[in-house]
């Protein structure tokens, strides 16, 4: 995998890889943070990420289907939409740079995803409204 030319950048300067639909070695990095970030918070979530990264060597194909699937980018129960929830006791400081750092990694994600043929309307939404929480600092 290379990267490809400066204009397959995601919003956040990084390069977007050159990989087919079902190579899912690109998404290693991000769901490790992810799953890290996650467990810090205690999210019931963690685990699945976690499980996630397991199946990669064996089942790459599965987890992009997983990652393009409702589950991560449809409607209030998606994963993309707990980067909304409550702060569970954390300083205001420290929570509001988790769920920016929530949003970032959930931005490259469905930047890779679409970037490889990902179907899921529910990601453009989410990636225009993270982007734009981001951009004014909500």
């Amino acid at each position: 995998m290379t990267p490809v030319s400066a204009a397959k950048t995601s919003a956040f300067g990084t390069p977007l890889t050159e990989a087919g639909p079902d190579d899912a070695s690109l998404f290693v990095r991000p769901l490790e943070q992810l799953a890290e970030l996650l467990e810090r918070i205690d999210h019931a979530r963690a685990a699945e990420v976690r499980e996630l990264l397991g199946l990669l060597q064996t089942s790459p194909a599965q987890v992009r289907r997983q990652l393009d699937g409702n589950a991560w980018w449809a409607g209030a129960g998606s994963l993309a939409a707990e980067t909304m929830s409550d702060n569970p006791g954390l300083a205001e400081a420290e929570w509001a740079m988790l769920v920016r750092e929530f949003r970032n990694l959930m931005i490259e994600i469905g930047e890779q995803l679409l970037a490889t043929g990902a179907a899921n309307p529910g990601i453009r939404s989410w990636l225009l409204a993270f982007n734009n929480w981001n951009a004014s600092e909500v």
